[in-house]
């Protein structure tokens, strides 16, 4: 009664002001925190992960375990993992919202589920496990604990923690009104502006430029110079965030680009689905990651990116397209002539653009990086000269070409006063032309278009004695390409060259076989292997830098090794008829003097070895013979021990093919096999009775076997001691 008299004198408004309050903090705190660890982070959502997207949060442990986790909501354990990679120990609770939580990484569960999994794992014989308990068997309130924060699956002690929506689809679990303590703004580190197709350059040139940007403030940064652009460029950028109270550094939140202050072009990470997570590579530069230059987010959607985090799902959508200034003449080509100008491109018109970049965490702290974009007149004007139809170039008899011949060849010995140099970019070819004598004009490169026009490649003057251009590649091009390089010296002497590329074109959506010049190698495309048209070159070569390998094909350069692909291709080496042990050969991917087994699946019929790899790049039969090598077993032969509960321990390593399954690596206790837990990190496998051992004598094996079939074996017998 004393309460309701307090509020006689109070306004209405007051009370429903205090009531919206006390709503909106409850609905802060629907879902409970998952551990007493700390309310500190290690990595956000979204962040990048090889290949793919960070699903959740990682929560700080102080390097330690045991830390106990929480029910964030009532709901029930939908689903148990364990394994010795990935998110180890697991627990997934589906919650009364239907969304599911799950915890990763721990060392243990609560004691019933703990039961439930030694009981499925000892009936099945078998660490690794996935278990899917009915709704009514392990029901929680908000606050249970089901477990305990670990080291499991891989990284170092921490907890991830994960939402996802009723889908299944991961979403940020910022959006649940979790809170930390956050009050520190990105660092943006690097600027990427790089030119999309063959009519397009940034400072004079058509390859990708990165600048560093001077901070000049709390949270501002500006790039000192002017870039010059011309064509359809687009930007983006690296940066990482920070917090208070960790060292590590983090992902943004959301991104926008800027020019002339209008919102072009935004990305915000709120949620995605497991089917895309591998648009990762979409959503970052993938050349500039491979190439070693970082991570880079794009600020424009690239071909195929079905990720939900735009502003636009306009193909092109960021892309700037500064190509409106000046008309060209009736007798030349419009750009969309040459290349493919999708529908979400920026239009701009004038000739100096402010560009800025905005990136932010959850909480606003935010950052940006500004500068000025000129349009590149010299380069508009090259480009335009280049599309007036010639019709008096040398003439180049495609049917002169014989499969086989050098990628280069030319009529006559003139490859000491000229040098063409091809690189190959998503839609275009970098042309790189290198005088040895001193030329009277620019050079010229012609050859002819899909529409059966000549076209002559605009070249710019890079340097004294360097031209560049860039000639257009699109799903109609197709190899070997005709060029015919033409240049008139300071003496007055005309100089021809006449040029293959070759090339298979492989289009999106299609499935194609391509085969190196040998036959023995060759990459099978499915109609999902994409996200782009690629442009496919192998080489066959002795791989002289593997002394240290006993190889039993050439070395097969792949490329393109810096476009991603979607789901990948099918990789298929075939071995030699002679070869002396095909059963112990395997594929390996090499770097430099380093190789790393891809796989080995046989076809004994056609002496074929396939696998799948989802990257292009450099590959070669290696041969393994060597067994796995054992570095410890405990307890040591002859030992006493003096407990019922001794821990069995093993360390071993495979430097060739790896081993692979829990069937190869197996720990046996007086013959009987184990259910032993396997560090990948370590490389340790390990197991402590459930249940103490008799005193006495009693016998620890270890077998380990390597995906080429070598195995290696060691035997300890150990007593224990009466207690």
């Amino acid at each position: 009664m004393k309460y309701m008299t307090s509020l006689k004198n109070v306004k209405i408004p007051m009370i429903l002001f205090l009531i919206v309050l006390v709503t909106l903090s409850l609905q802060a705190q629907d879902y409970l925190w998952p551990t007493n660890a700390s309310e500190l982070l290690t990595s956000s959502f979204a962040e990048s992960r090889p290949g793919r997207f960070h699903a959740g949060i990682d929560i700080k442990t102080w390097g330690q375990t045991g830390f106990p986790i929480y029910a964030v909501r009532s709901g029930h354990v939908s689903r148990i993992r364990v394994s010795p990679f990935g998110y180890g120990r697991a627990v997934y609770l589906t919650l009364d919202t239907g969304e599911i939580v799950v915890y990763g990484h721990l060392e243990k569960f609560n004691a019933d589920i703990e039961a439930y999994v030694k009981t499925e794992q000892n009936r099945r014989g078998s660490f690794a496990l996935q278990l899917y308990p009915a709704q009514n068997m392990f029901p929680v309130e908000q606050g249970d604990v089901l477990g305990f924060t670990g080291q499991s699956g891989v990284g170092y002690p921490h907890l991830h923690f994960e939402m996802r929506d009723a889908h299944s689809n991961p979403i940020n679990p910022f959006l649940k009104g979790y809170r930390v303590k956050d009050t520190v703004g990105p660092t943006i580190t690097k600027l990427l502006i790089q030119p999309l197709d063959a009519l397009s350059s940034v400072d004079g040139d058509v390859v990708p430029q990165i600048y560093w940007p001077s901070r000049i403030g709390e949270g501002i940064y500006v790039l000192a110079r002017e870039v010059q652009v011309f064509g359809r460029v687009a930007l983006g950028f690296s940066a990482y965030d920070t917090m208070e109270g960790v060292t590590n550094k983090f992902g943004t939140y959301r991104n926008e680009l800027y020019i002339n202050n209008q919102l072009i072009f935004a990305g915000q990470y709120d949620r995605f689905s497991y089917s895309v997570n591998n648009h990762f590579n979409m959503d970052r530069d993938y050349r500039q990651h491979i190439l070693g230059k970082g991570f880079f987010y794009n600020l424009y959607l690239d071909y195929s990116n079905q990720l939900p985090f735009y502003s636009s799902k306009k193909l092109y959508s960021g892309v700037l397209d500064i190509s409106q200034n000046g008309s060209p003449s009736q007798n030349q080509l419009q750009p969309h002539t040459l290349v493919e100008i999708p529908a979400g491109v920026s239009e701009l018109s004038g000739s100096v653009f402010e560009f800025k970049v905005v990136c932010m965490d959850y909480w606003g702290n935010t950052s940006q990086v500004s500068g000025i974009l000129r349009s590149d007149e010299n380069s508009r004007d090259s480009i335009h000269q280049g599309y007036e139809k010639k019709n008096d170039s040398p003439a180049f008899d495609l049917m002169s070409y014989t499969p086989g011949d050098p990628c280069y060849t030319m009529d006559d010995d003139s490859s000491a006063l000229l040098a063409l140099t091809p690189k190959f970019y998503d839609r275009y070819i970098r042309l790189q032309v290198d005088a040895k004598v001193e030329l009277s004009r620019i050079p010229q490169v012609s050859g002819w278009l899909c529409s059966g026009k000549e076209y002559r490649v605009p070249l710019i003057e890079k340097s004294t004695n360097r031209y560049i251009g860039a000639w257009p590649l699109s799903a109609c091009v197709k190899g070997p390409l005709p060029l015919t390089l033409c240049a008139v010296t300071a003496d007055q002497d005309t100089v021809v060259q006449k040029h293959w590329l070759e090339f298979t074109t492989i289009a999106r959506g299609q499935t194609e076989i391509v085969e190196s010049r040998d036959g023995m190698c060759r990459i099978a495309f499915s109609p999902r292997s994409l996200f782009k048209d690629i442009f496919v070159r192998t080489r066959g070569m002795p791989a002289e830098d593997l002394k240290n390998y006993d190889i039993g094909s050439l070395l097969y350069t792949i490329e393109p090794y810096d476009v991603p692909l979607n789901e990948g291709v099918t990789l298929t080496m075939a071995f030699r008829e002679n070869d002396p042990l095909p059963g112990k050969l395997g594929i390996y991917q090499v770097y430099g003097q380093r190789a790393i087994f891809v796989g080995n699946r046989f076809n004994w019929n056609e002496r074929t070895i396939s696998t799948g790899v989802s990257a292009l790049g450099t590959f070669a039969l290696l041969r393994d013979i060597d067994p796995p090598e054992i570095y410890m077993l405990s307890p040591a032969n002859g030992s006493r021990v003096d407990t019922g509960y001794p821990q069995l321990r093993a360390s071993f390593h495979d430097s060739m093919s790896g081993i692979s399954g829990e069937g190869n690596r197996l720990l046996k206790l007086d013959g009987s096999k184990v259910i032993a837990e396997y560090d990948p990190e370590a490389k340790v496998l390990f197991y402590t009775p459930d249940a103490p051992l008799e005193p006495g004598p009693h016998v620890v094996e270890l077998f380990v076997k390597d995906r080429c079939g070598n195995a290696a074996t060691l035997r300890h017998a150990f007593r224990v001691e009466a207690l």
